[in-house]
C-alpha cells in the first residue's frame, strides 16, 4: 500500500529543516532536498533573545557581534558598542542544518537528498508531489524552496512588490591577522565616494553597500549588498565584490584576504511574513517571505518555527487544510503590525533615497541613541522611541524630499502606521486609567507569530 505523508516539505534549507523536525514528533514528514542538506551559501547572525528561547539552539552559534561600525563618504566614520543585547550571535550554518536533519530522521520521517521538484496536483483529500525520483502523497504540501519556487510559479503568485537584498561576500583567512579590526565588528554601512558618481544616486540604481563582520583574530566574512526591486545577477555581484575588496582605498584591510568560501543569497522584503496558502498547500522562508532586517530569514525562523509548527500540527491531525484555515493559521499582534510597517517603509525608503540623503540618515543616530537604531532593525521600536525617531527625521529633512523618496503605493502604509500607534496610545491610556497601570512599552518581538 503506498504511504499517504501527512506533509511533504520541499526544501532542506533553515525553513524546511526546522519546520520538518518539529512537525515530526508527531506527524510522519517526507522532506525533499534538490542538493544534500548541509549545504548552504547563506551565513547568519542573529539578536540573542532568539537564540536563548530556543536551548537546544544555543549549542549551534558561536561569537558574535560586540560593535557596530558606520563610514559614510560624505561623514565621518562612526561606532558604537552593542546595546541591545551584550552580542548578537553567530549562526554555525551547517550545524544547524545538520541538527534539524538528523532530528528528522530520528523521529522517523523521511529525507529524499539530490531530489528536484517537479509539479503537484491538489486533490480534495492528498496532494500528489511529482519529483525527480518518482510520485509522492500527502495531506499537505509545504513549500519552503525558496525565491525561485515552482509553487509559487505555478500559482502565478508574483513577488512584485518585493525588494530584493541581494548579498555577496566571502569568508576569508587574513595573513597577518585583522589589524585594526576587532573581533565583533560589524560594519553596518560604508559607502565609497564615487557611490553618487551616477546621476540616480540611490541604492536602486547606485553602486551596493559594503559590510563586514570580524569573525576572529584572523577571519572576516565581507560583504556586499543591492536593496533593489529587482535581483542582482550573481556575475555582477562578484565583479562588485572583488573590485571594493580588492580596489578600494578604505578597504587596505581586506586587500591581501585569502577567500576561505564565498556567500551569497536573495532576501525578500516587501511585508515581513507574507501569508501565502492555498488548499493544502502553505509557503514558508523564502518562498513565504519570511524575513527581517536582522539576521535575515533565520531571525524569523527561529522565532516561529516552533509555534508554527504546533498550531499547524493540529489543523493535520484533524485534516482541516483548506487555503483559508491555513492563512489564518497565525497572526500579528497590532503591535507586531505596527512593527512591520515600519520594516517595510524604512526598506523602502534605503532604496530610494540619494546617497547624501542616506548618509544622512545613517548621521540621525548621532543625534539620538544608537540603541533606537538597533531596536529599529529588530522590530522591537516602542511607540515613544519612533516618535523620538520621527522629530529627528522632520528636523533634518526637506518633507518635500521625502514624499518623492517614499513610493506613492506607501502613503496608505504611512496611514496604517500611524492606526496602529494611534491604537497603542489608547490601549496604553485605558490601562493607566481603568486599571492604574504602567503603559506598555515594548509587546513581543516585533515579527513573531500569534495564535
Amino acid at each position: 500500500m503506498k504511504t499517504i505523508y501527512d506533509v511533504i516539505i520541499v526544501g532542506g534549507g533553515p525553513a524546511g529543516l526546522s519546520v520538518g523536525a518539529e512537525l515530526s514528533k508527531e506527524l510522519n514528514v517526507l522532506l525533499i532536498e534538490k542538493n544534500k542538506v548541509g549545504y548552504t551559501s547563506k551565513s547568519w547572525f542573529v539578536p540573542k533573545d532568539v537564540v536563548m528561547k530556543n536551548e537546544d539552539i544555543i549549542p549551534q552559534t558561536y561569537g558574535g557581534v560586540t560593535r557596530f561600525l558606520t563610514n559614510t563618504y560624505s561623514g565621518s566614520p562612526y561606532q558604537w558598542n552593542a546595546k541591545l543585547f551584550d552580542r548578537y550571535p553567530y549562526i554555525k550554518e551547517r550545524d544547524i542544518l545538520i541538527y534539524w536533519r538528523d532530528m528528522i530522521l530520528r523521529n522517523g520521517s523521511e529525507i529524499i537528498e539530490e531530489c528536484t521538484f517537479e509539479d503537484h496536483e491538489v486533490l480534495d483529500d492528498r496532494v500528489k508531489v511529482e519529483t525527480l525520483k518518482g510520485m509522492f502523497e500527502g495531506k499537505l504540501l509545504i513549500d519552503a524552496s525558496g525565491v525561485d519556487s515552482l509553487i509559487l510559479k505555478k500559482y502565478e503568485i508574483d513577488p512584485k512588490n518585493y525588494y530584493w537584498w541581494s548579498v555577496y561576500g566571502a569568508v576569508s583567512k587574513h595573513p597577518g591577522g585583522v589589524k585594526n579590526m576587532k573581533v565583533g565588528d560589524y560594519m553596518l554601512w560604508q559607502t565609497f565616494k564615487d557611490t553618487n558618481a551616477n546621476e540616480d544616486t540611490s541604492l536602486r540604481n547606485g553602486r551596493p553597500v559594503f559590510e563586514y563582520e570580524i569573525l576572529d583574530e584572523n577571519t572576516s566574512f565581507s560583504l556586499i549588498l543591492f536593496l533593489r526591486k529587482e535581483r542582482m545577477s550573481l556575475s555582477i555581484m562578484e565583479k562588485e565584490f572583488k573590485h571594493i575588496v580588492r580596489d578600494e582605498d578604505s578597504t587596505k584591510n581586506f586587500h591581501d584576504m585569502e577567500v576561505q568560501e564565498y556567500k551569497y543569497g536573495w532576501y525578500p522584503s516587501g511585508g515581513l511574513s507574507q501569508r501565502i496558502a492555498r488548499n493544502r498547500v502553505d509557503c514558508i522562508g523564502s518562498a513565504g517571505c519570511w524575513t527581517t532586517p536582522c539576521g535575515w530569514g533565520m531571525g524569523f525562523i527561529l522565532n516561529n518555527y516552533k509555534q508554527y509548527s504546533r498550531s499547524l500540527i493540529e489543523l493535520v491531525k484533524q485534516d482541516i487544510l483548506d487555503m483559508d484555515s491555513l492563512y489564518n493559521l497565525v497572526d500579528m499582534e497590532t503591535y507586531d503590525k505596527s512593527q512591520i510597517l515600519l520594516n517595510q517603509l524604512i526598506t523602502h525608503f534605503l532604496s530610494n533615497a540619494s546617497a547624501p540623503q542616506l548618509d544622512k540618515f545613517i548621521d540621525l543616530f548621532r543625534e539620538i541613541d544608537p540603541l533606537i537604531c538597533e531596536k529599529i532593525f529588530t522590530l522591537k521600536v516602542t511607540p515613544d522611541e519612533l516618535v523620538q525617531v520621527l522629530r529627528v527625521v522632520v528636523k533634518n529633512f526637506d518633507l518635500e524630499d521625502l514624499a518623492k523618496i517614499i513610493p506613492h503605493e506607501d502613503y496608505v502604509h504611512i496611514l496604517e502606521l500611524t492606526k496602529y500607534s494611534v491604537l497603542t496610545f489608547l490601549k496604553d491610556l485605558f490601562n493607566r486609567v481603568f486599571h492604574r497601570q504602567k503603559p506598555v512599552q515594548e509587546s513581543g518581538d516585533g515579527y513573531d507569530f500569534e495564535v
